[in-house]
């Protein structure tokens, strides 16, 4: 496991969370006593050496931008237990209201819940409730329970990641639960959290890409990056049941407007947005849909 530190991140500290945030980086920020910070991100060895000239790319632009110098940059090998431990140093519990709570599995909770609790710890897929973007899928799917719960009957969750959507609607009361990612490591670690939170039976998980996907679904999630989203949304839109709901969610600000547009020429049209702080989530509808 390598990790990779930005060392005092100045002005560009939020736009460098979002691009990192938006790759599925899970980025961490630390700050010490006397308020200087720190942004950490974890992947594997072979991921970073894909990877690394395009994010410094990046950073070299963002920074430009703002007319500072890139951040410091640290890179150092950690044993899987120190990267977990490093996790444990800031991992939180996430409280969905009165519905719902997200929380690492050595995280105790004061007193009893009176409603779902899932567990879910930080490995090598991305979704621990933390990231905005997964919140505000988390509030889409709440709210759809609360005022349409039918469209909880028969839900596809494209880019699963940890499995956390999935299990998230399951413990929600969804049926019919397909989920999918290209990754075969995501779908190992996505199982045994469902495994672990005692919804395995509900959910059916798979290796490979939307097309591969049969029927249409009530419910489609998305929490996956612009240019996929861009890529797949005519296969979104062909598996929505006419008065099904696309959740979809991972885009930034400056992103939202462009994608709504290309978003309603493929058939759709909007039926709510949500923003936390950079992020931007919408649920979208087949044009033709009720309210």
């Amino acid at each position: 496991m390598i990790e990779v530190n930005l060392h005092n991140p100045g002005p560009c500290a939020e736009a460098i969370l979002a691009f990192l945030g938006q790759g599925a980086f899970q980025p961490v920020v630390w700050e010490d006593e006397a308020g200087a910070k720190k942004i950490s991100f974890y992947l594997e060895e072979a991921r970073w050496a894909a990877v690394r000239e395009t994010i410094l790319e990046k950073l070299n632009e963002i920074c430009l931008n703002f007319d500072v110098p890139v951040p410091e940059i640290t890179v150092g090998f950690l044993k899987e237990s120190d990267w977990r431990d490093a996790w444990k140093r800031y991992a939180k519990i996430y409280r969905f209201g009165h519905d719902l709570i997200i929380k690492p599995s050595w995280r105790k909770l004061r007193k009893p819940a009176s409603c779902p609790v899932i567990s879910i710890d930080p490995q090598m897929a991305f979704g621990t409730g933390g990231h905005a973007s997964t919140r505000l899928c988390l509030r889409h799917l709440i709210r759809l329970k609360k005022e349409s719960p039918a469209v909880l009957e028969g839900i596809l969750d494209v880019g699963t990641g940890s499995g956390i959507l999935a299990i998230a609607a399951a413990r929600l009361g969804g049926q019919r639960i397909v989920a999918l990612d290209i990754d075969p490591v995501a779908i190992t670690i996505a199982r045994k959290n469902a495994e672990n939170n005692g919804v395995a039976e509900k959910i059916r998980f798979f290796r490979g890409p939307i097309q591969a996907v049969r029927g249409q679904y009530r419910l489609i999630l998305a929490n996956i990056t612009l240019p996929t989203l861009s890529e797949l949304l005519t296969a979104f839109a062909g598996r929505l049941a006419p008065a099904g709901v696309f959740v979809v969610s991972g885009l930034l600000r400056e992103q939202a407007d462009g994608f709504l547009e290309r978003a309603l020429e493929a058939g759709l049209k909007k039926r709510s947005r949500r923003t936390l702080g950079e992020w931007v989530s919408f649920a979208l509808a087949p044009r033709g849909a009720g309210a």
